[in-house]
């Protein structure tokens, strides 16, 4: 192997577009994912939502409290596993430290900045290449059940950052956007569409993505378990798989919630967890009155997005290590909140065919994702984007491949620098 090649550990949303933007570059990348397919473990079933308008950690005041309110349950939006705790000792100080007004405020306003910039590479790439991955830029829909609740999230938008474009509107004018919402349109007092949010299928542009790669010279290993990162002397020396010790001078880790676990073997701690949270996928082919566009309900953190044919509802996050168990609680709660923002098109869903899907978000302690160089000469990390994984995919991605080739990059990469912890 070419010790000049780029090896990437982590074939999901990060690791792909990483090396994609590494290629436009003019680097040689390997690719190694542990799976059998690249996008199919945390990409494979989010969302599908690019919410640069939802750009906030989720360690504000009234986040912390459901957190904590969770604690032993499986049917809060947010869920505590008792287990976990000691896991997530430290990393839960600095969770709590982040939580400031102040600091939420501020990393809030960076992972704005970063999410439109991403938002604007994913809309470069898809008309560039005509990628088609169930995408739709309808905006996203929030929708409110207090006028207080409705008033807090208004403020807080305009204090982050007043350039998001957000229209305010009442409850009835909410079924003018989404027809779909008409039969619960008297439960709530009203809404905010956030026009230039977008959605999509997150593993089928992960596949149009390993397609690029691939035509673009990148060499991409499934199945492939990572044993090691071989460091001498401070630097790297190479990467021990279970097929082969390969040598390389330069490793990306953007292996999502595990990257965690692969630096801790040579000595970095990065402050990353996983949250699992869950989506429940349907069929509507056939089905009139589909909806349109993205439905966050700020209630219950639950998000119902239409992908085609099919309508998805993704949502709650549980505090739980890498437990895949999936509780039936958890499958009843995503049918009950779909079921509450569209019960008539509930009634003609076939429920017995719903995919349920877990996947393990990688939640950093301050809320923004660990980009570029560690303090290991040819070390470089992408982990840590959380709930906002599939909105900052192509723009961490671009971050990342203009530091390691020591390239200006479009926007201030400071707030996420990984030597911030590592």
């Amino acid at each position: 192997m070419d010790d000049k090649q780029i090896v990437i550990i982590g074939g999901g949303l990060q690791g792909l577009a990483t090396a994609n933007a590494l290629l436009d570059r003019g680097e040689s990348v390997l690719i190694l994912e542990k799976e059998e397919d690249t996008g199919s473990a945390t990409s494979f079933a989010n969302a599908g939502m690019l919410t640069p308008s939802q750009s906030s950690p989720w360690n504000s005041p009234s986040d912390i409290l459901k957190i904590l309110s969770g604690i032993g349950r499986k049917d809060s939006p947010m869920v505590l596993s008792p287990s976990a705790i000691p896991s997530l000792l430290f990393w839960g100080l600095k969770f709590l430290r982040n939580s400031t007004k102040k600091r939420f405020i501020e990393i809030s306003k960076n992972g704005f900045e970063l999410a439109s910039y991403s938002r604007s590479l994913t809309k470069e790439i898809r008309e560039k290449e005509s990628f088609e991955y169930d995408n739709n830029d309808n905006g996203t829909l929030k929708i409110f059940h207090s006028q207080e609740a409705l008033d807090r999230s208004v403020e807080i938008t305009k204090i982050l950052n007043s350039s998001i474009s957000m229209n305010v509107m009442g409850s009835q004018d909410i079924s003018l956007v989404e027809p779909a919402l008409a039969p619960i349109a008297n439960q709530l007092v009203g809404g905010i569409h956030y026009p230039e949010d977008e959605i999509g299928d997150a593993y089928k542009f992960c596949k149009l993505l390993e397609d690029l790669v691939r035509f673009k010279g990148g060499r991409i290993l499934v199945n492939t378990d990572i044993k090691k990162i071989l460091i001498h002397k401070g630097k790297v020396n190479g990467v021990i798989t279970d097929r082969a010790i390969l040598q390389t001078k330069r490793v990306v880790v953007a292996a999502g919630s595990w990257s965690h676990a692969l630096l801790k073997q040579v000595g970095l701690r990065l402050p990353v967890r996983p949250v699992k949270g869950y989506s429940l996928t349907l069929d509507t082919a056939g089905l009139d009155n589909k909806p349109k566009l993205a439905v966050l309900d700020e209630n219950t953190h639950t998000a119902v997005t239409p992908l085609g044919n099919r309508i998805r509802i993704a949502g709650t996050a549980e505090f739980a290590g890498f437990d895949d168990n999936i509780h039936p609680k958890r499958i009843t709660y995503l049918n009950k909140m779909l079921e509450s923002i569209y019960p008539k098109l509930y009634s003609q869903l076939d429920l017995e065919e719903g995919r349920l899907w877990c996947g393990f978000r990688p939640m950093s302690a301050d809320g923004l994702p660990f980009l570029g160089k560690t303090k290991i000469d040819g070390l470089f990390v992408n982990s840590g984007q959380g709930q906002s994984g599939w909105t900052l995919a192509m723009g961490s991605a671009s971050l990342v491949a203009d530091l390691i080739v020591n390239k200006s990059t479009d926007i201030d990469p400071s707030p996420f620098l990984a030597s911030r912890s590592l």
